[in-house]
């Protein structure tokens, strides 16, 4: 038999499907049929690889049995000879420890327009803003941490990024129902009746809450998720979830099926708390089938069903037209749809580490115990362990006590070899788990073995930035389809710093093409001794930045972000103000206080760009200009009274820009721009804050005596 036979429809478990396209998508009866036809094949032929998804979940766990024959047989008799497995998880701690160094990566999303246009670039970073907060509220980061550690565990992982119509803040029709006591209609944006299945208008009741929904993200182990079977991940046009859910609590939700929905009394679900299997009592079990937007499928298909009753059927529920979930997997073979965990290279080596060490500790715990050789009858046995430590004997042969010999040096020689190749196959080696190798303690060293290692796991880390990626897109298309501009929706900004913000999101932003990118370099985590070497090459290079405290604070902490911090912040304010200025929000006036050097180099590169005189509008352009001009009004009147601050305004190119200066609508207000007191741009009538009006009458006095 060839290759290619093997491979062919005679195979036992192939079942040959109809396409979804060729099937009547009207017809709820055979969409059922094929639905349920599909999804119990793809189980049928998954059987195997769950069976080794959950047994690396017990190996990840350390769960294992006993080392004796006799624990495999029932019986009521104690083994008192009996030793336990003896488990070094190994797995567990290199599991961990990857999953540590990809979640010490925090890459930052740039949301790019496809196009130059000025309008375009502002909704880009309303985009990008609505990601950081949607990221901020639903914890991210503890999602990237549970996708990693299902792809290592069990070779692969699934997010679904989905809408919940039960998330967010209270929907302001409700709020303005229940305000009036009174139900009203739900109306769309065009103020059309929203109507539900049925046909009818929708009513708020004021009693019932109404939420604005948000995206929802799930995270799914592979034996919940079938995929249609395919070589490649992008071949793939569909996919199951099963989920389980209460039966009353789903004949609730769906009245008008109540009659057919039923509880799913001889099906077995699998328990990771107790890894066991155990059949459902008062639960049904559903599924969730999705089929991209294809050639032969252009409006796609989601159907919500269980195995008696559809509950939904619809198109594509997102507009993106792909399946709802982002996939990260652990280990790939070629032409195999599935990914495969690391374990299966591992286990072995695993499993042979813990039988030696088992070995090991059963040999102590037989020198523990003295093992006596006499006749029988020689002695009564309870003189062995007497106080008195006199035995008294019959017969020719006294009573003698074996020595056992001790566990040999090889033995613990080898099951470090063991544990050493065990980190080498699976990429983790001995720095970054706290055991370096002997003899090695120059911090530069370390760095380097350390730096070595992450190499290895490049390929990971590419993985992983492609599944934040795919996330920002996902919640981008989602978003995009189910906002409302008349939800009202304000998104709290966490900014630099930890500074928060509230503001008002526009849900026309999420129309427009989008390039999503991640802002990061290496994409590989530093060590503490990398960044303290980094620190005292700046400290080599510009001793006067920072004060000595401060070098030996970062020094002693190892913190280079809080050095790159400490010497951008001016550049960091500056690049905000230009945010603002370009997007028409208030800026105040610069202040004294103020890097001006700094400010005005980051304002002036910004004025020559070509968006900024071909596509900025005027005003915007107008209140750049004057901020600028405000900085160099301050910068001479700074250089009046110190000569080394006038020496680098005399090295600066290009100054000053505006030749004329900036004019002062007042004395008043020339005086208050100099003590950082400008009234937000407005001129300045009357006194100026922190000013005595006795003073200010005295000075007038005077000036007119002395003109007279």
């Amino acid at each position: 038999m060839s290759y290619f036979d093997e491979l062919g429809d005679d195979r036992p478990d192939k079942v040959n499907i109809k396409p979804y396209h060729s099937i009547d998508k009207k017809n709820e009866e055979e969409v059922l049929k094929w639905c349920n036809k599909v999804v119990k094949t793809l189980e049928k032929q998954a059987v195997a690889r769950n069976a080794k998804s959950r047994k690396n979940l017990e190996t990840y766990r350390g769960a294992v049995t006993t080392t004796s024959r006799t624990d495999i047989r029932r019986s009521d008799r104690q083994f008192v000879n009996r030793v336990n497995k003896f488990v070094v998880n190994h797995l567990h701690d290199m599991t961990e420890t990857r999953i540590s160094q990809l979640s010490r990566l925090k890459p930052a999303v740039n949301v790019l327009p496809t196009n130059d246009e000025y309008e375009d670039r502002n909704a880009s970073k309303a985009v990008k803003f609505l990601i950081d907060h949607l990221w901020y509220i639903n914890n991210v980061d503890e999602i990237r941490q549970k996708m990693l550690r299902n792809a290592f565990v069990f070779g692969e992982s699934y997010c679904f990024v989905t809408w919940d119509k039960d998330k967010g803040d209270l929907h302001p029709m409700y709020v303005k129902a229940r305000d009036m006591g009174i139900s009203l209609d739900f109306v769309d944006e065009q103020g059309n009746p929203v109507l539900d299945e049925n046909g009818k208008a929708m009513k708020i009741d004021p009693k019932v809450p109404v939420k604005t929904g948000d995206v929802k993200y799930e995270v799914e182990v592979p034996w919940r998720v079938y995929m249609q079977r395919q070589k490649q991940f992008n071949q793939v046009e569909y996919a199951f979830r099963v989920r389980v859910e209460a039966t009353e609590t789903l004949k609730k939700e769906y009245p008008n099926k109540a009659k057919k929905i039923k509880e799913s009394t001889d099906v077995k679900s699998f328990d990771a708390d107790d890894l066991a299997e155990h059949f459902l009592e008062e639960d049904t079990v559903y599924y969730e089938f999705y089929h991209k937007k294809t050639k032969h499928c252009p409006e796609g298909a989601y159907v919500k069903f269980t195995d008696d009753v559809i509950l939904e059927m619809s198109g594509a529920p997102f507009s993106h037209g792909d399946l709802p979930f982002v996939r990260i997997t652990d280990m790939d073979i070629p032409e195999q749809l599935n990914g495969v965990s690391q374990y299966e290279l591992v286990r072995p080596i695993q499993n042979m580490h813990d039988n030696l060490s088992t070995l090991l500790a059963k040999n102590i715990y037989m020198m523990g115990h003295a093992k006596w050789v006499m006749p029988r009858g020689a002695c009564k046995i309870e003189s062995l362990g007497n106080d008195n430590t006199i035995v008294q004997y019959q017969g020719p042969v006294a009573p003698q006590m074996l020595q056992t010999m001790p566990n040999p040096p090889e033995a613990y020689q080898f099951r470090d070899q063991l544990r050493n190749e065990m980190g080498q196959i699976y990429g983790v080696q001995g720095v970054s788990r706290g055991q370096p190798p002997k003899g090695i303690t120059a911090a530069v060293a370390l760095q380097f073995l350390n730096e070595q290692e992450q190499e290895r796991n490049s390929t990971t880390v590419i993985k992983h930035n492609d599944m934040i990626k795919a996330l920002a897109k996902m919640t981008i298309a989602v978003c995009g389809d189910k906002y409302d501009p008349e939800d009202g929706r304000m998104l709290r900004i966490v900014g630099k710093n930890n500074r928060y913000s509230i503001r008002h999101f526009d849900t026309a932003n999420l129309h427009k093409n989008y390039d999503v990118r991640l802002e990061l370099g290496s994409g590989l985590p530093e060590s503490k001794a990398g960044k303290v070497q980094r620190i005292i090459e700046v400290m080599q290079m510009k001793p006067n930045l920072l004060s000595d405290e401060r070098w030996i604070d970062l020094l002693d902490l190892g913190n280079s972000d809080k050095m790159n911090s400490l010497m951008t912040v001016s550049v960091r304010a500056a690049e905000s103000e230009n945010e603002d200025i370009m997007a028409g929000r208030f800026v105040g006036d610069p202040e004294e206080f103020e890097d001006h050097i700094i400010h005005w180099k980051t304002h002036t590169k910004a004025m020559q760009e070509r968006t900024f005189k071909e596509e900025c509008p005027v005003e915007y352009r107008e209140e750049m200009m004057e901020h600028i001009a405000i900085h160099e009004f301050l910068m001479v009147e700074k250089a009046k009274n110190n000569p080394a601050f006038e020496s680098k305004l005399a090295e600066l190119p290009n100054f000053p820009v505006f030749p004329n200066g900036f004019v002062p609508r007042s004395t008043e207000h020339q005086r208050a721009i100099v003590q950082g007191q400008a009234n937000a741009g407005m001129p300045v009538e009357g006194l100026i804050p922190g000013e005595d009006k006795s003073e200010v009458e005295s000075k007038e006095e005077i000036t007119k005596g002395s003109k007279k």
